[in-house]
Formats: C-alpha cells, sequence, structure tokens
C-alpha cells in the first residue's frame, strides 16, 4: 500500500507556546502523528475540523492550506501509520528466506499484535478506512480501494506461486487464499478493540493455519 501525500513544508508552524510565550515550529511528521491519533480514535466521519485543530493548535486556514482539505489531512494520518507502524508487517511479507506458510504465520501474529499494542489506538487504521468512505467515491476513497485490490492481488500472485511449488493444495484457489488472509487480518483488527487474551487469539491462528497446511501435508 502506498499513499502519496506531500505537506506544503518540511516544518508547519502549530500554536504549541513555549515557557516564552512564543509559538515553535513542529516538524511535519509531528504533525501527522498528532492527526493520526484523534482520526484513530474518533473514525473520519466523527472527526471535526475543531478537533484537528484542537489537536495541531493550528487555525483552519493554516491546516487548509497545508492539507487542501479534511481528505488531505486523514491522507497525512494514514501515511503517519503506515510509515511508523506498518513497516515490520511489509517486511514480513516480503521475507524470502522464510517459506510461503512461515510468512503468512508471521504475518497474521504480528499483525495481531500490533493491533493489541499499546502506545497506539487499539485496530489496524488501514483497515478502518475502508469503512471511511462510500464505496463509489473517488480521490483518496478511490486510491485506498486500489491499494486494497492491488494487495489482495499481491498475495494470489504469492499463493500461485506456492501452489506452483507445492506449498498450497492444488484444490485450493488462489483467489481463495488471499481472500481468507485478508478476512482474517481484518477480523484480527476488529477483535483487538476488545482486548481478547493474546494468547487464545494466538492459538486460533496456529489451528487455523496447521489445519490448512497439514491437510495439504498429508496428500
Amino acid at each position: 500500500m502506498n499513499i502519496m501525500i506531500k505537506l506544503k513544508d518540511k516544518a508547519i508552524s502549530m500554536i504549541e507556546k513555549k515557557k516564552t510565550g512564543r509559538p515553535k515550529l513542529i516538524s511535519s511528521d509531528k504533525l501527522a502523528e498528532a492527526l493520526f491519533q484523534v482520526f484513530a480514535q474518533k473514525g473520519y466521519a466523527s472527526t471535526s475540523i475543531a478537533d484537528l485543530t484542537h489537536v495541531t493548535g493550528m487555525k483552519p486556514p493554516s491546516l487548509y492550506l497545508a492539507f487542501g482539505n479534511k481528505e488531505g489531512m486523514y491522507a497525512a494520518a494514514l501515511m503517519y501509520y503506515r510509515q511508523h507502524w506498518l513497516g515490520g508487517l511489509e517486511q514480513c511479507l516480503q521475507d524470502q528466506t522464510q517459506t510461503f506458510e512461515q510468512r503468512m504465520r508471521h504475518f497474521l501474529h504480528d499483525a495481531f499484535t500490533l493491533f493489541s499494542c499499546d502506545g497506539k489506538p487499539l485496530g489496524c487504521a488501514m483497515t478502518f478506512s475502508a469503512l471511511a468512505f462510500q464505496i463509489d467515491e473517488g480521490g483518496l476513497a478511490a486510491q485506498l480501494r486500489d491499494e486494497r485490490q492491488a494487495f489482495t492481488q499481491w498475495l494470489e500472485n504469492e499463493a500461485r506461486e506456492a501452489q506452483q511449488c507445492g506449498e498450497l493444495p492444488a484444490y485450493l484457489a488462489p483467489e481463495a487464499f488471499a481472500c481468507f488472509i485478508i478476512t482474517l487480518e481484518k477480523g484480527l483488527a476488529l477483535t483487538a478493540l476488545e482486548r481478547p487474551k493474546s494468547e487464545v487469539v494466538k492459538e486460533m491462528i496456529e489451528r487455523v493455519l496447521t489445519a490448512l497446511f497439514r491437510q495439504h501435508k498429508k496428500q
């Protein structure tokens, strides 16, 4: 997934008072983090411009100058999330030193660990972004939709290659496997909101994947 958003300046003036009472410059990364926190906690639709001005300390004209509109602010928040939190998952999926089965196991285990960890809002901002827009909207909604479809296609291709190498059963369509992994990942994001016992969720992941791959190995 690759959400491109360019801030107009590397450092944007936020009204964050020093002891002297004078404002100081805050980096675009810190600003994006502030936007991410409020969007993640309230959701896109429920977040108002007043919320965003409060958390950033910027007046509406300054926010609009930097991001264009609320959608641009949300894009910056998602970019922050992707850059600071999702890198490990992407590396896990791309790790060619592991078998396909190992990559899928590590991906799902690491995904739940990320979705349920302290220090960030629970769940997955990228997963929840699918709920932020109508299905036929353009702009950022269309870009996010294209990225989800591209990820699905990538999983299908990886599953097809694994099938050709004998790691997946012939009866299991790559499209179905990709759909299964993505559905399970989305379910983990929602499950994390309820703070379940980590060991219970991870045992479920193990049992499901073990049953799938073991059935193939018995053939």
